[in-house]
């Protein structure tokens, strides 16, 4: 078996040659190195994807600008919550109010329900003195606020009235009628709130703040004239 020369012919033997490799098993190695290369290609692709920076919340729809839910509103800078003391509009991330110090909390906790009353009686029981009409509504923070202030303004014109300085008359007048537009504010207000027509309330929030420091300016400013015009006098 292991002979290499024809024992009949002297014919050598010759070896088969070895069959041809298919070429689907040849290219083999080159297609699996190709897809590998691929997959590299497509994890490097995923881990920088994954690694870029995330992109910042696109601003909030234009037709979605100035929508009120609440307590809350739609800007075009973001969302943000409206304090139910001053009116201020602060940022969604703000827990306390910037202007008046009003937390977030309080402004979400639910409002109690007020009791039903007339609204004419409201009115009437204000012009008796600012603030008892509130107060009926079972308002006490409103109805003490505008008695203190009502108060107070009716101080001012009786001392001005029992002075006899020079611009005395003057600030009895002007405070007089300041008395006068606070009264019919009251009634007008309490005939609102008792209507359930919050958005109607003449003094409420920055505009009542706002006119307790445009009298105590006012004050000041008659009062310095007042003492300039005696000194000149």
């Amino acid at each position: 078996m292991n002979a290499e020369w024809c024992g009949q012919c002297l014919q050598r033997f010759v070896e088969p040659e070895p069959e041809p490799v298919p070429e689907a098993i040849a290219e083999a190695p080159a297609s699996v190195q190709g897809a590998e290369g691929d997959v590299a290609l497509a994890a490097g692709a995923a881990s920088a994807a994954s690694a870029a920076p995330a992109a910042q919340a696109p601003p909030p729809p234009t037709a979605a600008v100035g929508t009120q839910h609440g307590a809350f509103t739609v800007r075009e800078h973001g969302v943000v919550w409206t304090c139910n003391r001053c009116e201020t509009e602060n940022a969604l991330d703000v827990t306390v109010c910037e202007v008046c110090g009003t937390s977030f909390a309080e402004v979400m906790r639910p409002k109690e329900e007020r009791p039903e009353r007339d609204p004419g009686m409201a009115a009437m029981v204000s012009l008796f003195f600012p603030g008892a009409g509130h107060a009926y509504l079972g308002m006490w923070g409103q109805a003490v606020a505008r008695g203190v202030l009502s108060l107070w303004v009716l101080f001012v014109v009786l001392v001005s009235v029992l002075q006899k300085g020079a611009g005395s008359g003057l600030i009895a007048v002007v405070f007089g009628l300041v008395a006068f537009a606070l009264w019919a504010a009251a009634a007008h207000d309490a005939y609102r709130e008792a209507q359930h027509q919050a958005s109607q309330v003449l003094l409420k929030g920055k505009v009542f703040l706002y006119l307790v420091l445009g009298l105590l300016g006012l004050l000041m400013v008659l009062l310095v004239g007042a003492g300039l015009a005696g000194r000149s006098g």
